[in-house]
């Protein structure tokens, strides 16, 4: 019986591939039997690349090489590049994960219970902060910690000195901006703050913004009711708010366009479990207070998890959602390329299965 299911399975990996519609630019689609790519002309053909990740290992990007991160059932952790052993602890963490950090040849790691630890990846790995709860978020250019706990944020040094600690606001988190080397948040006084090192800068007041802020082309507060678009000095870009209407919410984050003056946002009446609701797709440009409807559809029964993944490429967005919608939508004239009957036909290992949509090149750029 096992022998007539694997071969079931691999003819049906092995079907003939469907015409897709013509799209902007080449999409990456993935199924459990491989990745299938849909060129601008609507031809689909089986993506082959040249490095395939592991999928049963964590990926990371540390300043331009591509590290993975494993552990075994005993604790040990290791370090690979290229499927090529680069470091292992010393000790064992087993039970005990956390987040990781790289920096210029520096990997820290967070135990839960004991504190976050830290490595040049020659030696083996340093107790640098002790505590609970405590986590790596990234690493500045000069290779100095930046470590989070429950409204603070620490600077350390690799000697595990702390250098500076800021204080920010909970609930509008904070960010890390690679490009400028400078660190976002919101005191907790309502001020818009920057840091860079050990010096701050007070931007200006936002007392009443809510949602969580991150680091884009232009900084971006997103709620669950409103978004609030700001630049590093704290000038209004776009601001915009739903609260007059209780009932939806933005359940998929804010997606800034490659120019920063477009942001995409999904507001939906669905939550967990719900057996109807709709979900519509909005933009909000720069200097505007109105965001502009450009695709609605309806929700199917909704299990543990609702949302959408919103990709720009251009003036170009790719719709994700997680009831198995797949839209390229034209933000300038609301057309709406449908590629949900593609990602049906495509070949399956299993009925059912989560097909993974998104642009060739975003793809590219994480594999």
């Amino acid at each position: 019986m096992f022998g007539v299911l694997l071969a079931a399975t691999t003819l049906a990996c092995h079907a003939p591939l469907p015409q897709g519609p013509q799209v902007p630019a080449p999409v990456v689609l993935s199924t459990g039997c491989g990745r299938f790519v849909l060129s601008r002309g609507g031809e689909v053909g089986r993506f082959r690349h040249r490095a395939q990740a592991d999928q049963t290992a964590v990926s990371l990007r540390s300043r331009g090489t591509q590290l993975l991160v494993r552990r075994n059932r005993a604790g040990r952790i290791f370090v690979l590049r290229h499927r090529r052993l680069v470091w292992r602890s010393h000790d064992l963490y087993p039970n005990d994960g956390g987040d990781i950090a790289f920096g210029p040849h520096a990997f820290a790691f967070a135990s839960y219970r004991r504190g976050i630890f830290l490595t040049d990846l020659d030696g083996p790995e340093r107790l640098i902060v002790r505590g609970r709860g405590l986590y790596p978020y990234d690493f500045d250019r000069e290779g100095r910690l930046i470590v989070s706990a429950h409204g603070t944020i620490d600077l350390i040094a690799p000697n595990g000195a702390t250098l500076r600690r800021y204080r920010y606001r909970q609930r509008n988190g904070f960010a890390f901006d690679e490009r400028t080397d400078r660190l976002f948040f919101i005191t907790p006084r309502g001020v818009l703050a920057s840091a860079r090192g050990t010096k701050i800068h007070l931007a200006r007041p936002l007392p009443k913004v809510e949602g969580t802020i991150s680091a884009d082309q232009s900084g971006l507060l997103g709620g669950m009711h409103d978004i609030t678009v700001i630049r590093p000095d704290g000038a209004l870009v776009a601001r915009t708010t739903w609260a007059r209407s209780p009932r939806v919410s933005s359940d998929s984050g804010v997606s800034a366009s490659p120019d920063g003056k477009a942001f995409a946002v999904r507001l939906t009446d669905a939550h967990p479990g719900s057996r109807s609701s709709t979900a519509t797709v909005y933009v909000l440009r720069a200097g505007t207070e109105s965001p502009q409807g450009i695709y609605r559809h309806r929700l199917g029964p909704s299990g543990c998890a609702v949302g959408a993944n919103l990709s720009w490429h251009g003036r170009f967005l790719l719709y994700s959602s997680t009831d198995g919608r797949e839209v390229v939508l034209d933000t300038t004239n609301d057309r709406a390329i449908d590629l949900t009957q593609l990602a049906r036909l495509l070949p399956h290992r299993n009925r059912g299965e989560v097909v993974n949509v998104s642009w060739q090149s975003d793809f590219e750029s994480e594999y």
